[in-house]
């Protein structure tokens, strides 16, 4: 006996009281299905059954079945979103076209409302409805929706349903007749001596081919099994002439009821996952209306986002959290965290995002706050695509004067340099020939200064320009195709998206401290920053599915660039002279990747499962020429004078080369009562980074020229007039690179795994899994003191990663889930080597430590759910993690300029402990469920303790107090307008752990209110309006209680629509 495992069945209620469900829905915690196989000799149900309209129009989308105190139920209608009124048939069924989106069903007998109920589906999914009416007791509703291009083996794991009946020809029993079905997976039958048959199969849409040695072959297309149903269809065989077989179609009034469905096929089936999830789904992202990834993962309990790009679970980020891509992981473009920034990806290129926080032996070892994995869009049921556009306004930028790069290039516009940005050919050779003096005289190197400090003069002053509105830009478009020489199918899917937003921090306040807890004043500015941010992103899914076996290529190229000209003007503590400064830089970040993926059931039971994908990808930044210019007033006279020796222009380039391959096998297998899934797997991650970076500026003039700038123009003091190639008569060449800017590095990651989970009574179900890791990761940088040899961190570990788990599910409404894990932390390549990168937040250097140490953390997990129907629920968790040597950003100890650095290290250990609460009520405006209101919210309190070396004790930097989301909709599927109001904050944060005395840099909390509005105009027309930052709170850090940084983002207003063909 097997276990079905379908991902996508719901168990609904709608009005007049809430269901007693089989299982929770998979809305906010994602759950696979065990159950045992829905028919049995025991029935006590008597269920409808199929006409030839099932066989007609087996491709219709949405197949709605009632039954009535156990048999098919007639002469009662179902309307669907308010609208069409359908009159079920003699079997109960009835049909509808199905769009993507939210839907309400109703059930009605003259005018009077039996059953009321929302469900949801995904564009392009086909949908199984079976409605229970039975007196005395509330209605019951299961949904089960699906793409009919799914791999085989998810149609292996799906419900069951069952058809039957009878073959004859001439009015005489065919005996011995063949029936196969086949699509995805493969039944067959024989007919007995009347010409019966009888066959399970996993629902969805199949070939059925009906085979004879003396009648021949016949086949029927989109014949359509339906999920815990029986659907009885009898078929007339009949020769024509040339001896070619005719199928005759059953009539509608050949079909009698029959008892069909067991009671086991709901109230058997039980919901489970193996660990804690969360999952937003495509209509989920739809909804939000978010442009990426980093936007919407904030509306999971416990889940915030750093920068707009990072993800924190549990308070956890960067190395103790991991992303993966279609199951594999991904390489950061960013050199200041170990994960992937998510504004990569885009909102409109996901399928799903599931965010795991609890660990099993099937994720990486790394999993310690949590996993997300983001899986991307594959073809689609049939030919169809999608245009999206939109435009928008943020205020204090759109339409107004804004700070921009002097320096502008032919591709600018879609976020490529085309060369102008590139470090100067000439400074380059010069700082080479300069590294050997003794080689040169005099004059010649004379000559080289002049040509390397010229090759440095241009686009040194910021530029203005009127920023226009934002824009973005979207297009898909997929299609499958029947391959009849190769007997599969094969589809596609492309999309491409481009996005030209401006971005602001206005009212900027900049400060540094000293003295004992920051009681003074050193640094004191205010600032203002531009960003233009240009996205070009592109995905091609192929997909290829033939009898047992499904194929997958995904192609995905991903391009962030980032323009930011800030302005600073104010106090430098130093000097205590007034003092103003300017930074312009251009940030690349890409992301390309070649997936292919496997999917093959096997065995004659087909109980096993082979998976298998091979992940080549590489992440490259590349942020040229950034250029900061400093002027200083110094002498009383009331003018500013440049600070030549303080310019710099730096040319950073990194690039990861990323392989992972993983493969693993799958075995579902029952003994009595206990239902079991065995899984064993491997997993290879071979990963090589190259990272360089070149500063050059000037040196000299100190004496020899006037370097008052009256105009602030650099031009006023660095010239050809001034510009001499000597130190003591003017400007010259100075390289400024550092021998630990650049370096190498190299990791390779082998695992193997374990797993055992086993369902036992379908009501117990226990996890037991092992995880074996080797880990090598090797860096090289050069050390400070400029020794030829380099700085070597090398990083060797095995780890043995014990999980267990135990998940009751105490009724049909309530699960309780307990884990235990181990897991490890490890330093990133930047964390472990000696090179300087800069913080884009507090445009300060980071720095490395090579001694950093691999952190063990111990994990628990208690959750305890509840489920009253599809759209209501609450769930309630504690969490607990012991952690050993954490790694922490702190402030580097020291003083002047490098007083305001970073650095890593390993704390003593660190204790996390904390409670998530998660709930959704739904409120019906109408008896049609057309009209409704929804509440959602989640929140976290999480409680931090770090025990330093000296035994004192402090919260973890990264870790929030408490995180919380609300969220209000409302919803008019009739009229087709939607509305959702989002609140998100999080709590006081370590950004920055303080050290020599100096006390922690913190985020502030801050409440962000962002409201959504969409009107579906048609089933392919969708227009939608988003007010961000509503509030427009202040981004506040403060360091002993005073403001560190703050600054406001702006109010913003985005307007677009989306077109369905």
């Amino acid at each position: 006996m097997l276990s079905y495992k379908p991902p996508n069945l719901r168990l609904v209620s709608g009005r007049g009281g809430s269901m007693a469900p089989d299982a929770p829905h998979i809305d906010n915690v994602a759950r696979e299905l065990r159950m045992k196989p829905i028919f049995s000799r025991h029935s006590a149900a008597a269920m409808l059954l199929c006409s030839a309209s099932w066989i007609a129009h087996a491709a219709d989308e949405l197949v709605v079945q009632v039954s009535q105190n156990g048999a098919s139920a007639t002469g009662l209608a179902v309307v669907l979103d308010g609208g069409e009124r359908k009159v079920l048939d003699a079997t109960g069924l009835v049909q509808f076209d199905l769009r993507g989106g939210a839907h309400s069903l109703q059930v009605l007998d003259g005018d009077q409302v039996l059953h009321s109920f929302r469900f949801s589906a995904a564009s392009g999914q086909l949908a199984d409805v079976l409605i229970r009416l039975q007196d005395g007791q509330e209605a019951t509703a299961q949904v089960e929706s699906y793409f009919t291009t799914e791999s085989a083996a998810q149609r292996a794991q799906a419900l069951p349903g069952r058809v039957q009946g009878r073959i004859t020809s001439g009015g005489d029993p065919v005996s011995g007749a063949t029936l196969e079905l086949s699509g995805g997976v493969s039944r067959s039958v024989t007919t007995d001596a009347n010409g019966r048959y009888q066959l399970e199969a996993p629902r969805g849409v199949y070939t059925l081919t009906i085979s004879h040695p003396d009648l021949g072959t016949r086949s029927v297309e989109q014949y359509r099994v339906i999920a815990s149903a029986v659907k009885a269809s009898d078929f007339s065989l009949r020769r024509r002439e040339g001896g070619q077989v005719a199928i005759a179609m059953p009539q509608i009034e050949e079909v009698t009821v029959v008892a069909s469905m067991a009671a086991t096929g709901m109230q058997e089936s039980e919901r489970y996952a193996t660990n804690v999830i969360n999952t937003l789904d495509v209509e989920e992202l739809s909804r939000f209306g978010d442009t990426d990834v980093a936007a919407s993962v904030v509306r999971v309990p416990s889940v915030t986002v750093q920068d707009g790009q990072f993800i924190f679970i549990r308070g956890l980020g960067d190395r103790y959290v991991t992303s993966t891509l279609n199951g594999a992981q991904l390489p950061s473009t960013n050199p200041s965290k170990r994960t992937v920034p998510l504004d990569l990806f885009p909102s409109n290129m996901v399928e799903q995002l599931d965010i795991r926080k609890s660990y099993l032996a099937t994720m990486p070892g790394e999993s310690t706050g949590g996993s997300l994995e983001i899986n991307t869009r594959t073809f689609p049921n049939e030919r169809g695509g999608k245009l999206s556009a939109q435009i928008g306004y943020v205020d204090g930028v759109t339409l107004e004067d804004a700070l921009v790069d002097p320096t502008s290039g032919d591709w600018d516009f879609v976020g490529i340099d085309d060369g102008s940005r590139d470090r100067p050919i000439i400074a380059y050779a010069v700082s080479k020939a300069l590294d050997q003096p003794e080689f040169l005289n005099p004059a010649v190197q004379q000559q080289l200064g002049i040509l390397g400090a010229q090759a440095l003069t241009d686009n040194l002053q910021y530029d203005e320009e009127t920023a226009l509105p934002d824009m973005v830009l979207g297009a898909n478009y997929g299609d499958v195709h029947d391959i009849d020489w190769l007997g599969g199918e094969l589809g596609y899917f492309v999309a491409g998206n481009y996005r030209n937003e401006r971005g602001v921090r206005k009212d900027g306040v900049r400060r540094t401290y000293g003295g004992v807890n920051a009681s003074r004043v050193l640094d004191d500015f205010s600032f203002e920053q531009f960003d233009n941010v240009i996205d070009m992103n592109g995905l091609l899914s192929l997909g290829y599915n033939v009898g047992q076996s499904s194929y997958t290529s995904n192609t995905i190229i991903s391009r962030v660039t980032e323009e930011s000209v800030r302005y600073e003007e104010g106090v430098d503590g130093d000097e205590l002279n007034p003092s103003l400064n300017w930074t312009i830089q251009w940030e690349e970040r890409q992301f390309i990747s070649q997936q292919f993926t496997g999917e093959h059931i096997l065995g004659d039971d087909e109980a096993w499962t082979l998976r298998w994908q091979g992940t080549a990808s590489s992440a490259r930044r590349d942020a040229p020429d950034r250029r900061e210019v400093r002027f200083d007033l110094q002498d009383g006279d009331g003018v500013y004078n440049l600070q030549t020796a303080e310019l710099i222009r730096r040319y950073d380039d990194l690039i990861d080369e990323n392989f992972d391959g993983s493969v693993d096998l799958e075995y579902l297998f029952s003994n009595g009562d206990l239902e079991s899934t065995l899984k064993v797997g491997a997993n290879a991650i071979h990963r090589e980074r190259d990272s360089d970076s070149d500063t050059y500026g000037f040196q000299g003039g100190l004496l020899a020229i006037d370097d008052n700038a009256p105009n602030l123009r650099v031009d006023d003091v660095i010239n050809d007039q001034t510009i001499t190639g000597v130190n003591a008569t003017g400007i010259n060449f100075l390289d400024k690179t550092l021998p630990s800017d650049s370096y190498e590095a190299e990791l390779d990651l082998n695992s193997v795994f374990f797993s055992w989970d086993g369902l036992w009574n379908l009501k117990y179900q226990f996890i037991v899994g092992l995880r074996y890791e080797q880990y090598e990761q090797t860096t090289d940088t050069f050390s400070l003191a400029g020794a030829q040899s380099p700085v070597q961190s090398v990083l060797e570990e095995d780890s043995l990663l014990p999980t267990l788990g135990f998940n009751w599910f105490i009724t049909d409404e309530q699960q309780l889930r307990f884990a235990v894990s181990r897991t490890v932390a490890r330093p990133d390549f930047k964390e472990t080597s000696n090179a300087t990168f800069y913080d884009n937040e507090f445009n300060f250097r980071v720095r490395g430590n090579p001694n950093l140490q691999v952190s063990d953390v111990t994990n628990y997990d208690l959750r305890w759910e509840k489920y009253w129907s599809d759209q209501e629920s609450v769930s309630v968790a504690l969490f607990y993690k012991d952690m050993q040597d954490p790694i922490e950003r702190v402030v580097q100890p020291a003083s002047g300029t490098a007083g305001n650095s970073r650095t890593f290290q390993n704390a003593e250990s660190a204790e996390i402990m904390g409670v998530e609460i998660d709930g959704r009520k739904e409120f019906p405006l109408d008896d049609s469920y057309t009209r409704s209101f929804f509440v959602a919210a989640n929140a976290s309190y999480i409680d931090s303790e770090v025990t330093l070396q000296n035994a004192s004790k402090r919260d973890l930097q990264g870790a929030p107090d408490y995180t919380l989301n609300l969220i209000f909709g409302y919803d008019d599927i009739a009229s087709g307008h939607e509305l959702t109001l989002l609140l998100n904050q999080s709590g006081e944060t370590i950004v920055d752990v303080g050290v020599s005395g100096q006390p922690d840099v913190i985020l502030e909390p801050r409440l962000d209110l962002n409201l959504v509005y969409r009107y579906a105009l048609s089933d392919d027309f969708v227009f939608r309006v988003k007010a961000e930052n509503i509030l427009d709170e202040a981004v506040e850090f403060t360091q002993g209680g005073n403001i560190f940084q703050g600054y406001k983002r702006g109010f913003e207003l985005k307007a677009g629509f989306e077109w369905t063909f």
